[in-house]
């Protein structure tokens, strides 16, 4: 059986994202309201495309893939198929197996992965160097998805980091407008995410 390929997912991530585009530039003409409905129906969106395409890229490196450079990553065992990496991630080296891996944050990453895949592998080193877009992704998701008291602290916490300022803005608002920035932030996870995949699959 061939090894699987990372420049398979980083492909299909990357044709995904290419769509939620689309849809962004297709809302453009449409009322602030709708555009801001649509923004985050596409973060929700794009930030499961991502959760997915990191642990697809750790399966297949656990199961014999090797990165876009061409070097193989620093395991400390194999998985005989992707299938089996899962499996693998969840109990090897681990005095009790967990029941879940988490993908939303590079610490997450590396606590799922870490017991197969080094910490000293370039994975692990790439989700540590792009930590601060993907938290920052990771908050602006959290209170679209489930609006608690803590996700809308931190979703405030993101817009401070952003602006430099306490701004009061809804998270629709926050991805789409353009009054603060030249580029809308729903644009700039959009690309961000892109390169942050391919910077996980590159191998440097």
């Amino acid at each position: 059986m061939p090894a699987p390929k990372l420049i398979i997912t980083i492909r299909n991530s990357h044709q995904q994202i290419d769509k939620l585009i689309g849809y962004r530039f297709e809302s453009e003409n449409l009322e602030a309201k709708y555009q801001h409905f649509i923004a985050e129906m596409i973060m929700l969106r794009l930030f499961s495309i991502f959760e997915d395409s990191v642990a697809e890229i750790a399966y297949k490196l656990a199961s014999g893939a090797v990165y876009a450079n061409g070097s193989s990553p620093v395991l400390t065992t194999q998985a005989g198929s992707i299938a089996g990496a899962r499996g693998l991630f969840l109990s090897h080296g681990r005095g009790t197996p967990v029941q879940n891996l988490k993908w939303t944050k590079s610490k997450f990453i590396r606590e799922s992965v870490q017991h197969v895949i080094s910490t000293s592998d370039s994975f692990i080193r790439s989700a540590q160097r792009n930590g601060n877009i993907i938290e920052e992704m990771r908050k602006v998701r959290n209170v679209l998805a489930h609006n608690t008291t803590s996700a809308k602290a931190d979703f405030k916490t993101a817009v401070r980091l952003t602006y430099g300022a306490n701004v009061n803005i809804t998270p629709g608002a926050f991805l789409s407008s353009t009054r603060r920035t030249a580029v809308c932030n729903l644009d700039r996870y959009l690309s961000s995410t892109k390169a942050v995949l391919a910077d996980m699959a590159s191998g440097v």
